[in-house]
């Protein structure tokens, strides 16, 4: 089933007729990865789910109740900003296949206080944007405008639409339905000699006169079948969806596990800190005997033992734990680091880490490998090379095949963030003006990349060492100097595959 404008413009005034006046008593995210907020109206709560990365981008109504999952940043942000709202109306912009929600609520100081809600419903490109008084607060997929994205959608910037494209597919009318039809008019649904959907529309169509034709009332109860008889998930975009939220899931189980772990140690180690006063108190014992009557000191002689006993077991336990909880502070970061990962990941990338988060031997056998792609790249104007990985694979291609010893490698301190390889062919050393935007890259592809400023950390590559059974492309460094930068792109990096377009 294909949408267009007057859909969707069909599709914002059901919203409103349905959810005009109710209130949001929590977003969420489902397990299929679809976003969704919980609305209440007239004693009832329902979900308006959306579904938008399918080649059809949706939104559905749906009985059920949010799950308690790990959610990304924009479901957060979300949250915070909408919980307790009003949903005053939906509105499609004109001749675009976006929905925008509008809502409201007074702040405790009598401020009214006012966000919206934009569903970008393009198919291959969909996106939700949340803004407040026309700038971005948060977006389901973050950019900045470059070679390959026409605008940029990111906090604190006006919102823009997606530019046109080419090629839209247009209903083709049997007749030009009214503005009444659209509004409110029953719907003209074609289906196959066996029930299947293929088409929904305000006015009758050209096209399809060997399927049945019927009417119906509501396009958001056809959307809610369109979903319901997906028969391949990776049709609707559920595949991708499905990896994303188990990798959540698992990297929640990995984390919980984890700090469980961490609190043990740290409270065993706390145990080893009193070795000091368990050797005094057994001194002390000791030191006392002799005012102690003949038949006390053997009792005291035995507590002596049993605290040196634990005075050594302290001693010998106290460098083990030491390391373990090195260790275990050391793969809480590589659960931070593939969380990020994940956020930034398109659909091969996803199955990458879902790959690398699974536990040992569940992981069923590939039907076929992710494709692998180049990493992004770009030659600054002196006439170096800047290379940038996606995900943790090509963080540790870029890093430990592509970059040569001397090459300078860049990484945001401190934080999740890309590897970047800095390389001349001439290897002459490159400019300070280069060294600047390969670090303003570092910034940009990290989890600082909304700050104003971010510390990067840059060494030569043959000071950078793999972490011993850690994930591709987690890493020490040693010698690095630091350069304080604002994440942007100035030289427009992309793949080798989208320069080529």
């Amino acid at each position: 089933m294909r949408t267009d404008a007057i859909l969707i413009a069909r599709l914002a005034q059901e919203i409103t007729v349905e959810f005009e006046g109710g209130r949001v008593r929590d977003v969420g995210q489902l397990e299929d990865g679809r976003f969704a907020l919980a609305l209440w109206k007239k004693g009832r709560t329902q979900l308006l789910s959306a579904d938008v990365f399918a080649p059809t981008p949706i939104i559905t109504v749906e009985d059920g109740e949010l799950p308690i999952i790990a959610e990304p940043g924009f479901v957060r942000a979300a949250g915070a900003a909408l919980r307790g709202k009003t949903l005053t109306g939906a509105r499609a912009i004109e001749a675009e296949r976006i929905v925008e929600l509008q809502f409201a609520a007074q702040s405790r100081f009598g401020v009214p206080e006012s966000y919206d809600l934009i569903y970008e419903l393009v198919p291959r490109f969909g996106n939700i944007v949340l803004a407040k008084g026309g700038l971005v607060v948060a977006a389901l997929k973050e950019f900045r405008r470059s070679g390959k994205a026409g605008r940029s959608v990111r906090p604190g910037i006006a919102y823009e639409p997606p530019p046109a494209r080419a090629g839209k597919a247009h209903a083709q009318f049997a007749e030009e339905p009214s503005a009444a039809t659209i509004r409110a008019g029953e719907l003209y649904v074609y289906r196959d000699v066996a029930g299947a959907l293929l088409q929904a529309h305000v006015a009758r169509l050209t096209g399809f006169e060997g399927a049945v034709c019927t009417r119906a009332p509501s396009l958001l109860a056809l959307f809610s079948e369109l979903r319901g008889t997906v028969s391949d998930p990776s049709e609707s975009g559920g595949s991708e969806d499905k990896a994303r939220a188990g990798a959540q899931r698992l990297l929640e189980d990995r984390e919980r596990k984890l700090s469980t772990e961490l609190a043990r140690v740290e409270g065993a180690l706390a145990v080893s800190a009193e070795r000091d006063q368990l050797r005094a108190r057994g001194d002390a014992i000791y030191g006392g005997l002799h005012e102690l009557a003949p038949a006390e000191r053997q009792a005291a002689k035995d507590e002596a033992a049993a605290v040196f006993a634990r005075y050594k077991k302290a001693g010998s336990a106290a460098a083990h734990l030491s390391r373990r909880r090195a260790a275990v502070r050391q793969s809480l970061d590589e659960v931070e680091e593939l969380r990020w990962e994940l956020e930034r990941a398109d659909r091969d990338q996803v199955r990458e880490i879902l790959e690398l988060v699974r536990p040992h031997g569940t992981a069923p056998a590939p039907k076929s490998r992710p494709r692998k792609g180049a990493p992004m790249q770009g030659v600054t104007p002196g006439g170096s090379r800047i290379l940038v990985g996606r995900s943790p694979a090509e963080n540790a291609e870029v890093t430990f095949r592509i970059a040569r010893p001397n090459d300078l490698w860049f990484h945001a301190r401190g934080q999740p963030g890309a590897h970047v390889i800095l390389q001349r062919d001439d290897r002459a050393a490159p400019s300070e003006d280069d060294i600047r935007t390969a670090a303003e890259l570092a910034a940009l592809h990290s989890k600082g990349r909304n700050s104003t400023k971010v510390t990067v950390d840059y060494t030569q590559r043959k000071h950078v060492r793999k972490r011993p059974n850690a994930a591709p492309g987690l890493v020490f460094y040693t010698g690095a100097a630091s350069v304080v930068v604002e994440p942007r792109d100035s030289i427009n990096i992309a793949s080798p595959k989208e320069k080529k377009r």
